[in-house]
């Protein structure tokens, strides 16, 4: 069931005689190579576009040398992408479909996502790949080593996307609108996890635009300000850094919604802190990176505010930003305060600080002082950075 009659699809190499009936192509003959046609459309009588290239057509039995005429039907898409990964990692082998140690290097692939052809595609692709490995051509049974389907983006009602429902949102009306392809870019990733469905909110991607426009302007802020302040330089880093390792996590998780979350809280932070002024390297960096991490989503922004910001360097070039966890854990810890065991305080204390000193914050705590009022402890119980227990 892979014959269509369709011109675009892979020829079938076989030639029909009216002697010996269906002939295979020889080997040395193939590939058979479409010919070039100027009329693709049907013509109504269940014949492929190829049946009238007569040229093409009219050929020779291979068995006997007779007049035999070639198949006019073509293979299905789907008999092609079962193995176009594979053609893929060798493209200009022109001995062989692939070379198995080339191969073998180079797949499985890694990745992949998609939300179509469930079982006409993927469940082909196994196939195939199974049987090329018990014929000895790959050392791997599965094409793929992880498979991540993503979802669907429905109509605001909630319905699926139709021509025949008049509901379906056209990419390019989006842009014409003037939110461009960043915003629109950035929202559909923004609407939720990737692998499940979700409905189209025209107020969502008006959300998204205000969220690029913030990180313009805060960036035009920056290249106009003074850049003479350097009290917040400590602040600007640690929210950078924590910023860094959130995305790159979630982007480790395919949770671009969350990274783009992250994204709009770095954007915030960086609002407040620019109230008290700018310096000149910690900011500049700290804008640059956030021009790297949105380049995923925003591209288009990205390498112009990246170029505003003096990179001359693409940032698709740039490495990915890192971070220093050194910048991003606490100063302080938080410790448990309990009176004859029950929660009554909650200490932020610094890091360094002695048991001394730390007994004597959870005894002063007014919560704790309701507690054991003018009772002498009979013993307190420490924790070390964790737990202070008043045993009355």
């Amino acid at each position: 069931m892979i014959s269509r009659q369709r011109y675009w699809g892979a020829p079938i190499p076989i030639i029909h005689c009216p002697e010996h009936g269906a002939v295979a192509v020889p080997e040395d003959q193939l590939p058979v190579v479409l010919p070039d046609v100027k009329d693709y459309a049907p013509k109504g009588d269940g014949k492929s576009a190829l049946a009238g290239v007569e040229e093409w057509v009219n050929t020779t039995c291979p068995t006997c040398g007779g007049p035999a005429q070639r198949e006019t039907d073509t293979m299905d898409g789907y008999a092609c992408s079962s193995w176009y990964l594979l053609r893929y990692a060798d493209p200009h082998n022109s001995q062989q479909a692939w070379d198995p140690e080339t191969i073998n290097y180079w797949a499985p692939v890694d990745y992949y996502i998609g939300g179509d052809h469930a079982v006409a595609h993927l469940l082909y692709v196994r196939f195939w790949t199974h049987v090329f490995h018990d014929m000895g051509l790959t050392n791997f049974k599965e094409p793929v080593k992880k498979l991540v389907y993503h979802g669907y983006i429905n109509a605001e009602d909630g319905t699926k996307m139709s021509k025949s429902k008049g509901n379906v949102i056209d990419p390019l009306d989006i842009i014409d609108q003037g939110y461009g392809a960043d915003a629109l870019r950035t929202y559909v990733l923004f609407m939720g996890p990737v692998e499940l469905d979700a409905a189209w909110d025209s107020r969502g991607i008006a959300g998204i635009y205000r969220f690029l426009n913030r990180v313009w302007v805060l960036t035009q802020q920056y290249l106009e300000a003074d850049k003479s302040f350097t009290g917040n330089d400590m602040a600007v880093r640690r929210v950078q850094h924590k910023t860094v390792r959130k995305v790159t996590e979630d982007f480790h998780r395919l949770s671009f919604n969350t990274a783009i979350s992250a994204l709009m809280e770095y954007t915030n932070e960086l609002y407040k802190l620019k109230v008290d002024g700018f310096s000149d390297e910690t900011w500049r960096e700290a804008l640059l990176v956030l021009t790297q991490l949105i380049a995923p989503f925003a591209p288009h922004i990205s390498e112009e505010l990246s170029h505003q910001l003096g990179t001359t360097e693409l940032v698709q070039y740039v490495p990915w930003p890192t971070w220093d966890d050194s910048l991003i854990t606490s100063e302080t810890n938080t410790v448990i305060v309990q009176v004859n065991g029950k929660l009554r305080a909650k200490l932020e204390v610094a890091k360094d600080a002695d048991e001394a000193t730390i007994t004597d914050l959870a005894l002063a705590h007014e919560h704790v002082v309701a507690f054991v009022g003018n009772k002498k402890p009979t013993k307190i119980i420490y924790v070390p950075g964790r737990l202070v227990n008043i045993v009355l």
